[in-house]
Protein backbone atom coordinates (compact mmCIF):
# COMPACT_ATOMS: atom_id res chain seq x y z
CA UNK A 1 0.00 0.00 0.00
CA UNK A 2 1.43 2.67 0.15
CA UNK A 3 4.39 4.23 0.80
CA UNK A 4 4.06 7.17 3.01
CA UNK A 5 7.25 8.73 2.52
CA UNK A 6 6.81 11.31 5.14
CA UNK A 7 9.61 12.21 7.22
CA UNK A 8 8.14 11.43 10.57
CA UNK A 9 10.59 13.83 12.93
CA UNK A 10 8.73 16.62 15.24
CA UNK A 11 10.81 19.65 17.08
CA UNK A 12 11.63 17.19 19.59
CA UNK A 13 13.85 15.13 17.47
CA UNK A 14 16.10 17.20 16.59
CA UNK A 15 16.82 18.79 20.39
CA UNK A 16 17.47 14.46 20.73
CA UNK A 17 13.89 13.29 21.64
CA UNK A 18 12.04 10.58 20.15
CA UNK A 19 9.13 12.38 17.93
CA UNK A 20 5.93 10.43 17.18
CA UNK A 21 3.72 11.23 14.26
CA UNK A 22 0.50 11.23 13.27
CA UNK A 23 1.12 8.67 10.55
CA UNK A 24 2.12 5.94 12.68
CA UNK A 25 -1.16 4.24 13.92
CA UNK A 26 -1.27 4.09 9.61
CA UNK A 27 1.22 1.70 9.11
CA UNK A 28 -0.25 -1.11 11.19
CA UNK A 29 -3.86 -0.20 9.90
CA UNK A 30 -4.11 -1.10 6.32
CA UNK A 31 -4.11 -4.41 4.24
CA UNK A 32 -1.74 -5.33 1.54
CA UNK A 33 -1.79 -7.72 -1.32
CA UNK A 34 -0.24 -10.70 0.49
CA UNK A 35 -0.79 -14.39 1.58
CA UNK A 36 -1.86 -17.37 -0.68
CA UNK A 37 -1.06 -17.21 -4.51
CA UNK A 38 -4.90 -18.36 -5.05
CA UNK A 39 -5.79 -15.07 -2.35
CA UNK A 40 -3.77 -12.81 -4.71
CA UNK A 41 -4.23 -14.39 -8.04
CA UNK A 42 -7.76 -13.31 -7.40
CA UNK A 43 -7.01 -9.97 -5.97
CA UNK A 44 -7.85 -10.80 -2.64
CA UNK A 45 -11.67 -10.91 -4.11
CA UNK A 46 -12.75 -14.34 -1.33
CA UNK A 47 -14.96 -12.27 0.91
CA UNK A 48 -18.24 -14.57 -0.56
CA UNK A 49 -16.14 -17.51 -2.02
CA UNK A 50 -14.31 -18.80 1.01
CA UNK A 51 -12.46 -21.81 0.56
CA UNK A 52 -8.96 -19.99 0.99
CA UNK A 53 -7.28 -20.35 4.72
CA UNK A 54 -6.83 -16.05 3.77
CA UNK A 55 -10.86 -16.23 4.58
CA UNK A 56 -9.35 -16.16 8.53
CA UNK A 57 -8.36 -12.63 8.18
CA UNK A 58 -11.23 -11.26 5.78
CA UNK A 59 -14.19 -13.41 6.19
CA UNK A 60 -13.69 -16.18 8.62
CA UNK A 61 -16.82 -17.74 7.59
CA UNK A 62 -15.25 -18.48 3.98
CA UNK A 63 -13.32 -21.39 6.78
CA UNK A 64 -16.86 -23.35 6.89
CA UNK A 65 -16.53 -23.96 3.12
CA UNK A 66 -14.07 -26.75 3.64
CA UNK A 67 -15.15 -30.47 3.48
CA UNK A 68 -10.84 -31.45 5.29
CA UNK A 69 -7.91 -30.66 6.26
CA UNK A 70 -5.46 -28.75 4.69
CA UNK A 71 -1.87 -27.40 5.30
CA UNK A 72 -0.61 -24.43 3.30
CA UNK A 73 2.64 -22.91 3.27
CA UNK A 74 3.70 -19.36 0.78
CA UNK A 75 6.59 -17.80 -0.19
CA UNK A 76 7.42 -15.46 -2.97
CA UNK A 77 9.53 -12.53 -3.70
CA UNK A 78 8.25 -9.09 -3.50
CA UNK A 79 10.89 -6.06 -5.31
CA UNK A 80 9.33 -2.40 -4.92
CA UNK A 81 10.75 0.78 -6.62
CA UNK A 82 10.96 4.19 -6.09
CA UNK A 83 10.90 7.04 -8.29
CA UNK A 84 11.24 10.52 -6.97
CA UNK A 85 10.83 14.12 -8.80
CA UNK A 86 11.46 17.14 -7.33
CA UNK A 87 11.36 20.51 -9.59
CA UNK A 88 12.73 17.98 -12.40
CA UNK A 89 15.12 16.28 -10.46
CA UNK A 90 14.63 13.09 -10.95
CA UNK A 91 16.16 9.60 -8.94
CA UNK A 92 15.18 5.72 -8.95
CA UNK A 93 15.92 3.16 -6.36
CA UNK A 94 14.56 -0.51 -6.12
CA UNK A 95 14.40 -3.19 -3.29
CA UNK A 96 13.94 -6.88 -3.96
CA UNK A 97 13.29 -8.97 -0.72
CA UNK A 98 12.27 -12.36 0.12
CA UNK A 99 8.41 -12.55 1.20
CA UNK A 100 6.72 -14.50 3.57
CA UNK A 101 2.96 -15.14 2.55
CA UNK A 102 1.19 -17.41 4.82
CA UNK A 103 1.48 -20.70 6.99
CA UNK A 104 -1.58 -22.46 8.43
CA UNK A 105 -3.81 -25.06 9.09
CA UNK A 106 -7.34 -26.13 8.86
CA UNK A 107 -9.04 -28.78 10.71
CA UNK A 108 -11.97 -29.63 9.96
CA UNK A 109 -15.01 -31.98 11.48
CA UNK A 110 -17.92 -33.85 9.70
CA UNK A 111 -21.10 -33.54 12.56
CA UNK A 112 -22.68 -35.63 9.91
CA UNK A 113 -26.16 -34.84 7.85
CA UNK A 114 -28.80 -35.56 10.66
CA UNK A 115 -26.53 -32.36 12.62
CA UNK A 116 -27.59 -28.82 11.17
CA UNK A 117 -23.99 -27.62 11.63
CA UNK A 118 -23.05 -30.24 9.00
CA UNK A 119 -19.23 -29.17 9.49
CA UNK A 120 -16.80 -27.03 11.58
CA UNK A 121 -13.60 -26.28 11.36
CA UNK A 122 -11.29 -24.92 13.86
CA UNK A 123 -8.19 -22.87 12.04
CA UNK A 124 -4.93 -21.47 12.74
CA UNK A 125 -2.28 -19.83 10.99
CA UNK A 126 0.39 -16.89 10.81
CA UNK A 127 -0.12 -14.48 7.65
CA UNK A 128 1.79 -11.45 6.50
CA UNK A 129 -0.52 -8.48 6.01
CA UNK A 130 1.69 -6.04 4.78
CA UNK A 131 5.62 -5.08 3.63
CA UNK A 132 6.37 -2.15 4.25
CA UNK A 133 10.21 -2.70 2.34
CA UNK A 134 11.22 0.08 -0.48
CA UNK A 135 14.01 2.28 -0.65
CA UNK A 136 13.74 6.13 -2.23
CA UNK A 137 15.80 8.87 -2.43
CA UNK A 138 15.42 12.13 -3.43
CA UNK A 139 17.83 14.95 -5.14
CA UNK A 140 17.48 18.64 -4.55
CA UNK A 141 19.88 21.52 -6.63
CA UNK A 142 20.91 24.76 -5.83
CA UNK A 143 19.09 25.53 -2.75
CA UNK A 144 19.17 28.91 -1.47
CA UNK A 145 19.34 27.54 2.12
CA UNK A 146 19.95 24.58 3.94
CA UNK A 147 18.24 22.29 6.31
CA UNK A 148 20.59 23.63 9.13
CA UNK A 149 19.41 27.26 8.62
CA UNK A 150 15.91 26.41 7.86
CA UNK A 151 15.18 24.07 10.40
CA UNK A 152 17.87 23.17 13.25
CA UNK A 153 19.37 26.54 14.20
CA UNK A 154 16.33 28.05 14.77
CA UNK A 155 15.12 25.50 17.16
CA UNK A 156 18.53 25.77 18.73
CA UNK A 157 17.92 29.39 19.40
CA UNK A 158 14.59 28.87 20.83
CA UNK A 159 15.11 25.78 22.88
CA UNK A 160 18.66 27.09 24.50
CA UNK A 161 19.16 30.27 24.42
CA UNK A 162 19.40 29.83 27.95
CA UNK A 163 20.88 26.99 29.11
CA UNK A 164 24.75 26.92 27.57
CA UNK A 165 25.31 23.28 28.77
CA UNK A 166 22.58 22.49 27.30
CA UNK A 167 23.81 23.61 23.90
CA UNK A 168 27.19 22.86 23.44
CA UNK A 169 25.58 19.12 24.51
CA UNK A 170 23.84 18.94 21.25
CA UNK A 171 25.04 16.92 18.35
CA UNK A 172 24.90 19.29 15.69
CA UNK A 173 27.22 21.71 18.09
CA UNK A 174 29.69 18.36 18.91
CA UNK A 175 29.76 17.45 15.43
CA UNK A 176 30.89 20.66 14.06
CA UNK A 177 27.61 21.58 11.65
CA UNK A 178 27.21 24.30 13.80
CA UNK A 179 29.38 26.69 15.62
CA UNK A 180 28.28 28.71 18.81
CA UNK A 181 30.25 31.73 20.58
CA UNK A 182 29.97 31.10 24.26
CA UNK A 183 31.46 34.99 24.31
CA UNK A 184 28.46 36.82 22.35
CA UNK A 185 25.97 34.01 22.31
CA UNK A 186 25.69 33.90 18.46
CA UNK A 187 25.04 30.17 16.53
CA UNK A 188 25.86 29.80 13.03
CA UNK A 189 27.04 27.16 10.71
CA UNK A 190 28.79 26.92 7.74
CA UNK A 191 26.42 25.84 5.84
CA UNK A 192 24.25 29.18 6.47
CA UNK A 193 22.80 30.37 3.01
CA UNK A 194 25.16 29.13 0.44
CA UNK A 195 23.76 27.29 -2.48
CA UNK A 196 23.50 23.67 -1.95
CA UNK A 197 22.96 20.22 -3.45
CA UNK A 198 20.86 17.96 -0.84
CA UNK A 199 20.29 14.38 -1.23
CA UNK A 200 18.05 12.06 1.25
CA UNK A 201 17.69 8.32 1.38
CA UNK A 202 14.78 7.04 3.48
CA UNK A 203 14.96 3.16 3.81
CA UNK A 204 11.72 1.23 4.95
CA UNK A 205 11.83 -2.27 6.01
CA UNK A 206 9.60 -4.56 8.39
CA UNK A 207 6.32 -6.33 8.21
CA UNK A 208 2.54 -6.67 9.91
CA UNK A 209 1.84 -10.23 10.42
CA UNK A 210 -0.84 -12.17 12.41
CA UNK A 211 -1.52 -14.99 14.12
CA UNK A 212 -4.98 -15.89 14.16
CA UNK A 213 -7.35 -18.96 15.63
CA UNK A 214 -10.73 -19.19 13.95
CA UNK A 215 -13.81 -21.06 14.18
CA UNK A 216 -16.38 -21.61 11.43
CA UNK A 217 -19.23 -23.40 10.78
CA UNK A 218 -21.48 -24.81 8.21
CA UNK A 219 -25.49 -24.32 8.70
CA UNK A 220 -27.45 -27.10 6.46
CA UNK A 221 -25.16 -25.88 3.69
CA UNK A 222 -26.45 -22.32 2.43
CA UNK A 223 -25.64 -20.62 6.15
CA UNK A 224 -21.74 -19.96 6.97
CA UNK A 225 -20.50 -18.37 10.07
CA UNK A 226 -17.42 -17.65 11.33
CA UNK A 227 -15.43 -15.86 13.93
CA UNK A 228 -11.58 -14.76 14.56
CA UNK A 229 -9.51 -14.02 17.11
CA UNK A 230 -6.32 -12.08 15.67
CA UNK A 231 -3.21 -11.23 17.45
CA UNK A 232 -1.32 -9.08 15.11
CA UNK A 233 2.50 -8.11 15.64
CA UNK A 234 5.03 -6.13 13.74
CA UNK A 235 8.08 -4.26 13.21
CA UNK A 236 8.35 -0.84 11.40
CA UNK A 237 11.83 0.52 11.14
CA UNK A 238 12.61 3.44 8.89
CA UNK A 239 15.89 4.84 8.57
CA UNK A 240 17.03 7.98 6.78
CA UNK A 241 20.16 9.84 5.77
CA UNK A 242 20.18 13.78 4.66
CA UNK A 243 23.08 14.94 3.29
CA UNK A 244 23.99 18.50 2.05
CA UNK A 245 26.97 19.60 0.06
CA UNK A 246 28.08 23.69 -0.61
CA UNK A 247 28.31 24.49 -4.62
CA UNK A 248 30.86 26.54 -5.53
CA UNK A 249 30.29 28.08 -8.92
CA UNK A 250 27.20 25.36 -9.41
CA UNK A 251 29.66 22.51 -8.78
CA UNK A 252 30.41 20.36 -5.74
CA UNK A 253 33.29 22.02 -2.61
CA UNK A 254 33.42 18.83 -1.17
CA UNK A 255 31.92 20.37 2.14
CA UNK A 256 29.44 18.27 3.55
CA UNK A 257 27.93 17.09 6.06
CA UNK A 258 25.54 14.05 7.31
CA UNK A 259 22.32 14.23 9.15
CA UNK A 260 21.10 10.18 9.95
CA UNK A 261 18.03 8.52 12.10
CA UNK A 262 16.52 5.77 12.59
CA UNK A 263 13.15 4.93 14.09
CA UNK A 264 12.09 1.73 15.26
CA UNK A 265 8.11 0.62 15.80
CA UNK A 266 7.48 -2.64 17.29
CA UNK A 267 3.83 -3.40 17.90
CA UNK A 268 1.13 -6.18 19.14
CA UNK A 269 -2.01 -6.17 19.74
CA UNK A 270 -5.53 -8.11 19.27
CA UNK A 271 -8.26 -7.77 17.29
CA UNK A 272 -11.80 -10.04 16.52
CA UNK A 273 -13.19 -10.64 12.83
CA UNK A 274 -17.05 -11.62 12.55
CA UNK A 275 -18.33 -13.37 9.27
CA UNK A 276 -21.20 -14.75 7.20
CA UNK A 277 -22.03 -16.37 3.82
CA UNK A 278 -25.45 -17.20 2.68
CA UNK A 279 -25.99 -18.77 -0.28
CA UNK A 280 -29.56 -18.49 -1.61
CA UNK A 281 -28.97 -20.22 -4.40
CA UNK A 282 -26.68 -22.38 -5.90
CA UNK A 283 -24.70 -20.18 -8.07
CA UNK A 284 -25.16 -17.46 -5.62
CA UNK A 285 -22.93 -16.46 -2.89
CA UNK A 286 -23.37 -13.06 -0.17
CA UNK A 287 -21.20 -12.50 1.91
CA UNK A 288 -20.23 -9.36 4.82
CA UNK A 289 -17.83 -8.94 7.54
CA UNK A 290 -16.74 -7.05 10.12
CA UNK A 291 -13.38 -6.45 12.23
CA UNK A 292 -12.89 -3.93 14.94
CA UNK A 293 -10.47 -2.09 16.13
CA UNK A 294 -7.23 -3.57 16.81
CA UNK A 295 -5.55 -2.04 20.34
CA UNK A 296 -1.66 -1.92 19.74
CA UNK A 297 1.01 -1.57 22.25
CA UNK A 298 4.18 -0.07 20.87
CA UNK A 299 7.93 0.22 21.96
CA UNK A 300 9.35 3.36 20.30
CA UNK A 301 12.97 3.83 19.45
CA UNK A 302 14.61 6.73 18.02
CA UNK A 303 18.65 6.97 16.79
CA UNK A 304 20.26 10.15 15.46
CA UNK A 305 23.56 10.78 14.51
CA UNK A 306 25.22 14.04 12.62
CA UNK A 307 28.84 13.79 10.93
CA UNK A 308 31.03 16.72 9.91
CA UNK A 309 33.90 17.33 11.38
CA UNK A 310 33.56 14.46 14.01
CA UNK A 311 30.24 12.37 14.20
CA UNK A 312 28.06 13.08 17.63
CA UNK A 313 24.56 11.06 18.34
CA UNK A 314 23.38 8.03 19.67
CA UNK A 315 19.98 6.28 20.94
CA UNK A 316 17.34 7.39 23.32
CA UNK A 317 15.05 5.91 25.59
CA UNK A 318 12.32 3.59 24.65
CA UNK A 319 8.89 5.41 24.49
CA UNK A 320 5.78 3.45 24.78
CA UNK A 321 2.30 4.21 24.09
CA UNK A 322 -0.72 2.82 22.80
CA UNK A 323 -2.65 2.89 19.23
CA UNK A 324 -6.11 2.09 17.72
CA UNK A 325 -6.84 1.05 14.41
CA UNK A 326 -10.11 1.62 12.72
CA UNK A 327 -13.14 -0.52 12.53
CA UNK A 328 -13.83 -2.44 9.08
CA UNK A 329 -16.64 -3.33 7.21
CA UNK A 330 -17.31 -5.75 3.97
CA UNK A 331 -19.42 -6.83 1.79
CA UNK A 332 -18.98 -9.47 -0.93
CA UNK A 333 -20.50 -11.45 -3.68
CA UNK A 334 -19.67 -14.37 -5.94
CA UNK A 335 -21.16 -15.75 -8.83
CA UNK A 336 -20.19 -19.37 -9.27
CA UNK A 337 -19.97 -20.83 -13.20
CA UNK A 338 -21.02 -24.40 -13.41
CA UNK A 339 -22.23 -27.13 -11.65
CA UNK A 340 -19.40 -29.22 -9.24
CA UNK A 341 -20.11 -32.12 -11.98
CA UNK A 342 -18.71 -30.12 -14.95
CA UNK A 343 -15.01 -30.52 -16.16
CA UNK A 344 -15.49 -26.67 -16.78
CA UNK A 345 -16.31 -24.28 -13.78
CA UNK A 346 -15.80 -20.38 -12.81
CA UNK A 347 -16.35 -18.34 -10.41
CA UNK A 348 -16.50 -14.05 -10.39
CA UNK A 349 -16.52 -12.56 -6.97
CA UNK A 350 -16.24 -8.99 -5.98
CA UNK A 351 -15.62 -7.54 -2.62
CA UNK A 352 -16.28 -3.72 -1.09
CA UNK A 353 -14.42 -2.95 2.37
CA UNK A 354 -14.69 -0.02 4.31
CA UNK A 355 -12.81 1.94 6.86
CA UNK A 356 -12.78 5.55 8.21
CA UNK A 357 -8.95 6.43 9.20
CA UNK A 358 -10.00 9.21 10.98
CA UNK A 359 -10.92 7.23 13.95
CA UNK A 360 -7.24 5.96 14.26
CA UNK A 361 -5.96 7.28 17.74
CA UNK A 362 -2.85 7.23 19.79
CA UNK A 363 -2.87 7.25 23.90
CA UNK A 364 0.06 8.69 25.91
CA UNK A 365 -0.71 8.18 29.43
CA UNK A 366 1.56 10.32 30.42
CA UNK A 367 1.14 12.91 28.05
CA UNK A 368 -2.35 13.56 27.66
CA UNK A 369 -1.03 16.97 25.54
CA UNK A 370 0.71 15.14 23.22
CA UNK A 371 -2.21 12.63 23.06
CA UNK A 372 -4.51 15.43 22.53
CA UNK A 373 -2.03 17.23 19.44
CA UNK A 374 -1.89 13.57 17.51
CA UNK A 375 -4.88 12.74 17.73
CA UNK A 376 -6.59 16.42 16.77
CA UNK A 377 -4.12 16.03 13.87
CA UNK A 378 -5.04 12.58 12.78
CA UNK A 379 -8.72 13.44 12.75
CA UNK A 380 -8.08 16.37 10.47
CA UNK A 381 -5.54 14.69 8.31
CA UNK A 382 -7.03 11.61 7.66
CA UNK A 383 -10.66 10.53 6.47
CA UNK A 384 -12.52 7.18 5.02
CA UNK A 385 -11.42 5.13 2.20
CA UNK A 386 -12.90 1.83 0.61
CA UNK A 387 -11.22 -1.38 -0.94
CA UNK A 388 -12.87 -2.51 -3.89
CA UNK A 389 -11.38 -6.65 -4.86
CA UNK A 390 -12.45 -8.28 -7.80
CA UNK A 391 -11.46 -11.64 -8.99
CA UNK A 392 -12.56 -14.86 -11.52
CA UNK A 393 -11.08 -18.09 -11.65
CA UNK A 394 -12.00 -20.62 -14.72
CA UNK A 395 -11.52 -23.97 -13.26
CA UNK A 396 -10.26 -27.02 -15.69
CA UNK A 397 -10.10 -30.24 -14.08
CA UNK A 398 -7.32 -29.70 -11.59
CA UNK A 399 -5.81 -26.64 -13.21
CA UNK A 400 -6.70 -23.22 -11.89
CA UNK A 401 -6.95 -20.07 -14.14
CA UNK A 402 -7.07 -16.90 -12.43
CA UNK A 403 -7.09 -12.73 -12.61
CA UNK A 404 -7.96 -10.01 -10.36
CA UNK A 405 -7.95 -6.21 -9.76
CA UNK A 406 -7.86 -4.51 -6.73
CA UNK A 407 -8.04 -0.62 -5.69
CA UNK A 408 -7.08 0.35 -2.38
CA UNK A 409 -8.40 3.83 -1.37
CA UNK A 410 -6.57 7.17 -0.33
CA UNK A 411 -6.97 7.51 3.14
CA UNK A 412 -5.98 10.77 3.83
CA UNK A 413 -8.92 13.32 3.79
CA UNK A 414 -7.04 15.99 1.39
CA UNK A 415 -6.34 13.86 -1.85
CA UNK A 416 -4.08 17.25 -2.73
CA UNK A 417 -2.45 16.87 0.42
CA UNK A 418 -0.83 13.27 -0.04
CA UNK A 419 -2.11 9.63 -1.87
CA UNK A 420 -1.62 6.82 -0.24
CA UNK A 421 -4.21 4.62 -2.66
CA UNK A 422 -2.83 1.22 -4.48
CA UNK A 423 -4.12 -0.12 -7.78
CA UNK A 424 -3.45 -3.88 -8.37
CA UNK A 425 -3.31 -5.97 -11.35
CA UNK A 426 -3.18 -9.54 -10.41
CA UNK A 427 -2.65 -12.96 -12.44
CA UNK A 428 -2.41 -16.92 -11.38
CA UNK A 429 -2.24 -20.42 -12.23
CA UNK A 430 -2.47 -23.43 -9.79
CA UNK A 431 -2.86 -27.18 -9.49
CA UNK A 432 -5.39 -28.63 -7.31
CA UNK A 433 -5.75 -32.93 -6.72
CA UNK A 434 -6.82 -35.02 -4.43
CA UNK A 435 -3.45 -34.73 -1.65
CA UNK A 436 -1.48 -31.72 -3.19
CA UNK A 437 -1.77 -28.21 -4.64
CA UNK A 438 0.52 -25.71 -6.03
CA UNK A 439 -0.40 -22.31 -6.90
CA UNK A 440 1.54 -19.77 -8.37
CA UNK A 441 0.89 -15.88 -8.80
CA UNK A 442 2.02 -12.19 -9.66
CA UNK A 443 0.59 -9.03 -8.42
CA UNK A 444 1.68 -5.62 -10.01
CA UNK A 445 0.88 -2.33 -7.66
CA UNK A 446 1.31 0.92 -8.22
CA UNK A 447 0.46 4.20 -5.76
CA UNK A 448 0.89 7.45 -7.77
CA UNK A 449 1.96 11.32 -7.06
CA UNK A 450 2.22 10.17 -3.55
CA UNK A 451 4.40 13.25 -1.33
CA UNK A 452 7.33 13.01 0.50
CA UNK A 453 7.28 16.93 2.47
CA UNK A 454 10.86 16.94 4.26
CA UNK A 455 10.90 19.71 7.06
CA UNK A 456 9.14 22.83 8.71
CA UNK A 457 11.00 25.95 7.86
CA UNK A 458 10.92 29.08 9.80
CA UNK A 459 10.48 32.56 8.64
CA UNK A 460 12.47 35.11 10.16
CA UNK A 461 10.09 38.13 9.20
CA UNK A 462 7.39 37.12 11.34
CA UNK A 463 8.85 34.45 13.18
CA UNK A 464 6.27 31.69 12.11
CA UNK A 465 7.17 27.41 11.30
CA UNK A 466 5.55 26.77 7.61
CA UNK A 467 5.29 23.29 6.43
CA UNK A 468 7.22 22.50 3.50
CA UNK A 469 4.65 23.85 0.00
CA UNK A 470 7.52 22.33 -2.04
CA UNK A 471 7.05 18.52 -1.32
CA UNK A 472 9.00 15.70 -4.12
CA UNK A 473 6.26 13.54 -6.10
CA UNK A 474 6.89 9.86 -5.29
CA UNK A 475 6.05 7.21 -7.63
CA UNK A 476 6.03 3.45 -6.23
CA UNK A 477 5.31 0.54 -8.16
CA UNK A 478 5.59 -3.26 -6.62
CA UNK A 479 6.24 -6.45 -8.40
CA UNK A 480 4.99 -9.55 -6.23
CA UNK A 481 5.14 -13.42 -7.09
CA UNK A 482 4.00 -15.38 -4.63
CA UNK A 483 3.72 -19.66 -4.37
CA UNK A 484 1.96 -21.74 -2.46
CA UNK A 485 2.16 -25.37 -1.69
CA UNK A 486 -0.90 -27.36 0.17
CA UNK A 487 -1.57 -30.48 1.90
CA UNK A 488 -4.95 -31.90 2.07
CA UNK A 489 -5.68 -35.31 4.55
Amino acid sequence: MKKILILALSALTYMGANAQSETFPLYYSQYGMNGTAAYIGKAGAIGALGGDIMSAHYNPAGLGLYRGNEITFSMGLDATSSSANWNGMKAKDSHPVFNYGNMGMVFDFNNGSKNPFRHVQLSFGIDRLMNFNNRTQIIKDNLPTSFVWDNIEQRLIDSYSNDINGLLSNDWVRSGVIDYDSATGNISSYYDNSPLRQIRTVRESGYLNEFSMSLSTNYENWLYLGATLGIPFGDYTCKTALSEEVLVNGNPSGNRYTYTTEQRLSASGINLKLGAIARPAEWLRLGVAVHTPTWYSVDDDFFQNVTDLKSSGGWFNTFEYNMQSPWRFMGSIAFILGKSTDKVQGTISADYEYANYSNMSMTFDENPWLENTLNTSIENAFGSASTIRLGGELKYGALRGRLGYAYFGNPYESKDRNNAGWNYITCGVGYKGKIFSFDIAYAYGKCSDNKYYSYDVYDLTDQTWYADNNPAKIDTKKHLIQATFGIRF
